[in-house]
């Protein structure tokens, strides 16, 4: 039996970003309900930015659906949408929070519920999506603003090393053109709703800020993959990484994360490993497991194993820096054109998670499949085969992020226990 610490101390920081959002949601409920501002409901890979100048807040749907999750109410919700009628197929990450608002019960839902939003936006990027945020929309009473985005016309596997830069070739300039004019459509259409102004040297200022927070999550990146024994546990990276990722743009998310990359820092060079025993370490790939993020830790005491790197580990750093002189909306055009296909679909997220399982030199990756999520399904299991044969085992959990009820832990324990103990490799993956 291998020990894991039972005097493990998390990161300050970690803390501050949990306060931090609680007291953000606060602060918003009561601008929206008490002092009717506007806010909106928008899809995770959506400009956000755009409304952060105006100074909107935002509420991402997957960001309140993993809320949702994490505090157990998905069962209830889900019954609703059986009770109305709703089938079964339909994704549960996204159809969440809208069966929340069909619920219409306040005092039991996650922080009272959303309250009637300005307008929802999201990204074209499947049949459900769109419908599914069309329906919500519809529940509130609001428009529902849709952004498109033209396909590529080629694949670069490589995305990763030249998104930063080279992002006008990468992404092609016919494609960005267009973007840039949903974009500028977009800042009419709020503008026009909310009655702001949209400030072109706030939003430089912004698209530098997220450039510098990417920065120090590259940091700490290499500074957890270095570390010859973690120190950061999966679930805090998470939290962390996220808090600031919602708030990027804001000074606050730099100051933010410049102290976790310090925190970090500090724990690196004192060894202060979580898991001073490790010898195994894992990727989780897909989206997190929010209603059982606690399953991140569950193979620490036993194998020594410890999961290092989610795709929400390093993306601000890998997906949302991009860097320019001249025109910052066409840097934003940029950085969300193609950032679902990158995180989700065959080779964009291939060829990044094959370079990350060589970075952080892990021994196997385990993979959720989402139950009702098609499109994020194929794409996993297309990156599953590349691992495989890149070297790299990789064990399949068909379950789903948000639906416990499609969970079973016993039975989802045996076989990563089993994973680890027949395919788990001896030595670093390189």
């Amino acid at each position: 039996m291998s020990a894991t610490r039972q005097d493990y101390t998390p990161l300050r920081t970690t803390q501050i970003g949990r306060d931090h959002q609680k007291q953000w949601f606060a602060n918003f409920r009561r601008g929206v309900l008490e002092q009717n501002q506007p806010y909106v409901v928008a899809g995770a890979v959506t400009p956000h930015e755009i409304l952060d100048v105006l100074g909107i807040p935002v509420v991402s749907d997957v960001w309140y659906s993993s809320i949702i999750s994490a505090k157990q109410m998905a069962p209830h919700y889900f019954d609703v949408m059986d009770r109305l009628g709703y089938h079964e197929g339909l994704p549960r990450y996204t159809s969440l929070p809208l069966a929340c608002t069909l619920d219409n019960d306040p005092a039991s839902a996650p922080y009272g519920g959303l309250p009637k939003p300005l307008f929802v936006l999201e990204r074209l990027r499947g049949d459900y999506a769109q419908r599914i945020t069309e329906k919500w929309a519809k529940a509130f009473g609001v428009p529902h603003y849709v952004i498109d985005a033209p396909s590529s016309t080629r694949l670069d596997l490589r995305w990763f090393e030249r998104g930063m830069h080279d992002w006008e070739d990468l992404y092609e300039t016919h494609r960005l053109d267009f973007q840039v004019e949903q974009l500028e459509s977009l800042i009419r259409f709020a503008e026009t709703l909310s009655g702001r102004t949209f400030d072109e040297a706030e939003f430089t200022r912004q698209m530098h800020r997220i450039n510098r927070a990417g920065e120090l999550v590259a940091e700490v990146r290499e500074l957890l993959a270095a570390a010859p024994r973690s120190v950061v546990p999966l679930p805090e990276q998470l939290a962390t990484v996220m808090t600031a990722t919602w708030h990027r743009g804001s000074q606050w998310s730099v100051d933010f994360l410049t102290q976790y990359r310090d925190e970090v820092t500090q724990r690196v060079a004192q060894g202060d490993a979580f898991c001073p025993d490790e010898r195994v370490r894992l990727l989780w790939l897909n989206n997190g497991l929010w209603h059982n993020t606690g399953f991140y830790r569950k193979f620490e005491a036993k194998y020594g194993a410890t999961f290092v790197w989610s795709m929400y580990s390093d993306f601000l750093s890998d997906g949302y820096r991009k860097y320019f002189s001249g025109d910052p909306m066409r840097a934003l055009a940029a950085r969300h054109i193609s950032m679902n296909e990158q995180l989700h679909l065959p080779g964009w997220m291939s060829e990044w998670i094959v370079d990350q399982a060589k970075r952080w030199g892990v021994h196997g990756a385990v993979m959720l499949v989402p139950k009702n999520d098609r499109l994020s399904a194929f794409g996993a299991r297309h990156t599953a085969r590349m691992l495989e044969a890149a070297g790299l085992p990789v064990v399949e959990l068909e379950a789903n992020m948000v639906d416990s009820r499609q969970w079973d832990d016993a039975a989802m324990t045996q076989r990563v226990e089993q994973f680890i103990e027949t395919r788990a490799l001896s030595t670093p993956f390189k």
